[in-house]
């Protein structure tokens, strides 16, 4: 549950715990006077997971331009008219990318 910052017209802030579902309070518990819920600039997110790196999504561009160089060779070798050649070279890309 977040903890929410509200300031009192007499007591000053104080923090409560809510649900996000919770109504905001527009009274202050201690004192019942008026209160308002303040907007927080320190936010404790946490960011848990592959993804959220610069370098967790690259290893995954770099893999994705190797196998398309590997499909790069296969177009090659059918524009040059070396079917073998690329009947040879499709196999070889097709592994790779049962590995990957």
């Amino acid at each position: 549950m977040p903890i929410y910052e509200y300031r009192c017209e007499k007591c000053g802030k104080f923090e409560k715990m809510q649900k996000f579902s919770d109504p905001i309070l527009e009274q202050c518990p201690e004192c019942g006077s008026r209160a308002e819920r303040l907007i927080s600039r320190n936010v404790g997110v946490v960011l848990k997971g592959s993804g959220f790196y610069k370098n967790d999504s690259q290893a995954v561009k770099d893999k994705a331009r190797a196998l398309n160089k590997e499909r790069q060779k296969d177009n090659q070798a059918i524009l040059d008219g070396d079917v073998g050649g690329f009947i040879k070279q499709s196999e070889e890309t097709s592994k790779k990318v049962s590995e990957a």
